[in-house]
């Protein structure tokens, strides 16, 4: 093996903060791939383009039910920061809210539409457990509005970005719910729907996580303030204009709705193997990637025969997840394969994760390529109190074998290819 030395170095620079896992046993995978070669309708979209619009309206036309799975919820308006020890911020400034999406879910829970989010709980186990006294997130205030809020406990840490709108319409994507996301980064989501053998799936995983889940912790708050909190007025839901970065390549939304060949798959579950057999079986791959991390990645494609053309985000917010991508692309780099950074000065984060498979299959995930997302070996994932723990993350996977489909992810991909440039290690 070209890479395989690999392991041991990428081991060193893998970092965990544990206080955020919450697994408590052992999961076992059970959600197999689902294909389908029916007729199906999928929407592509694109951040800083067209996101915030298509998920914010996604919601917006909800009439019964809304779910979401997500990382967390940042707030547009500092709601979850930090000032001096104090965590949230007032009811009466959350009520004001300006991420769109938040304003839409405040809306449809006002309107009697059944709205459920299960993400992760990144608070400390101070007295509250929550907000500080007196203080609100976007999470808590939902909650205590109407939403029913569940934090995550399957596995190690909620990696997917998923709605489902009325049981029949999903969404995939590698965006957060962060201003950044949904503004700055370069991102990649599908909408899908008219396949029920699809939306089924991810129903099902959907489920399966909520049911496990443990109820969102939150304060109490003064009579006046849950005044403002169950107020059922409705809000206005502003969408601003996408930010616009010049020279960069402006997409738009994309609807291809006829028969195609397609599969849905959930990670950890048998993601490693469904994805390794197809790029083994492929002579050519196009990725386009927020991060590579990760011995089993580096050695995939560092054994890949066929025609490989890499791009990965220049920056990466995480400095234990910089050190294990640079150690992999100075391997690959030292075996020959070029790969080549999105544009500097351009997009904060380029975090999309999709690729393309002989030009003709795009495989498009919440996940990176890495361990994490796609871990190889025993399809058991003990929680973090056992000797056989490992970091472990829940994600969303479709694969699309459509040509109107790979136009699209293949246009994206070389106009940001060239504008970006050939990553060479540090002297």
């Amino acid at each position: 093996m070209k890479v395989l030395l690999l392991a041991a170095l990428l081991l060193c620079a893998v970092f965990l903060v544990q206080g955020q896992d919450f697994q408590n046993e052992t999961y076992v995978s059970k959600f197999e791939p689902v294909s389908s070669s029916g007729k199906t309708s999928i929407t592509t979209y694109f951040s800083p383009d067209t996101s915030l619009k298509v998920e914010t309206e996604l919601i917006v036309n909800a009439k019964e039910s809304v779910d979401i799975a997500i990382p967390g919820m940042d707030s547009w308006i500092y709601c979850t920061d930090s000032y001096e020890g104090v965590y949230g911020c007032t009811v009466a400034k959350q009520r004001t809210e300006t991420f769109p999406i938040f304003q839409a879910l405040l809306n449809a829970v006002n309107q009697g539409i059944k709205v459920r989010i299960i993400t992760n709980n990144y608070y400390t186990s101070g007295a509250n457990g929550s907000c500080s006294d007196g203080q609100i997130d976007p999470l808590s205030f939902l909650a205590l509005a109407g939403a029913e809020v569940k934090y995550f406990t399957t596995v190690t840490y909620l990696h997917s970005k998923y709605c489902n709108v009325d049981g029949g319409t999903s969404s995939i994507s590698s965006i957060n719910y962060s201003q950044t996301s949904f503004m700055k980064n370069r991102e990649a989501g599908v909408i899908v729907t008219g396949n029920n053998d699809l939306t089924d799936f991810t129903n099902q995983v959907f489920e399966y996580d909520w049911n496990h889940g443990i109820p969102w912790p939150t304060i109490s708050y003064t009579a006046a303030e849950m005044k403002i909190i169950t107020n059922k007025a409705k809000i206005d839901v502003v969408i601003p204009a996408p930010t616009s970065f010049p020279g960069s390549y402006v997409t738009t939304v994309t609807t291809v709705d006829e028969a195609m060949d397609t599969t849905v798959f959930t990670s950890p579950d048998f993601a490693w193997e469904q994805v390794k057999s197809d790029i083994e079986a492929s002579s050519s791959m196009m990725v386009y990637i927020y991060q590579i991390t990760g011995s089993a990645w580096c050695d995939l494609l560092g054994n890949y025969t066929g025609d490989l053309t890499i791009l990965v985000s220049d920056v990466i917010y995480d400095e234990a997840d910089y050190e294990s991508a640079v150690l992999c692309y100075n391997h690959l780099y030292s075996n020959g394969v070029t790969i080549r950074k999105t544009a500097k000065n351009m997009y904060t984060y380029s975090h999309q994760k999709y690729w393309v498979l002989d030009n003709k299959t795009v495989y498009l995930s919440t996940g990176n390529w890495g361990e994490t997302d796609f871990p190889n070996g025993s399809s058991d994932f003990p929680p973090a109190d056992s000797s056989d723990w490992r970091k472990i993350n829940r994600d969303f996977n479709i694969k699309m074998v459509d040509p109107k489909l790979t136009a699209v992810y293949t246009n994206l991909f070389k106009a940001d290819y060239a504008l970006g440039f050939d990553y060479h290690p540090y002297n």
